[in-house]
């Protein structure tokens, strides 16, 4: 499944290695925002690797499902293009 990955981390560090993380395994659509293909055992496995990262009192990492009929209703205003499938990933 495809999910919205967005984050909000306070330390530079801290998230730099998010962004690392997320890198490996989906697309930066924004800032702070990224776009990846899922399966459940890999997102489960996203959640426990992100989770040895962030500060949990100071940081928030939100995974948001978004199913074929929302990805089709996407509307990008300025820069960016839709992601639609992703050849490999690497997690």
């Amino acid at each position: 499944m495809k999910y919205a990955v967005a984050y909000d981390i306070t330390s530079n560090r801290k998230r730099n290695k998010v962004v690392k993380m997320l890198l490996g395994c989906a697309y930066r659509v924004q800032k702070s925002v990224f776009e990846g293909f899922f399966t459940a055992d890999e997102l489960d496995q996203l959640k426990v690797k992100l989770g040895k990262v962030i500060n949990p009192k100071t940081d928030s990492v939100r995974f948001f499902p978004i199913c074929d009929s929302c990805n089709r209703k996407i509307d990008i205003l300025g820069l960016g293009h839709k992601i639609e499938t992703i050849d490999y990933l690497i997690v």
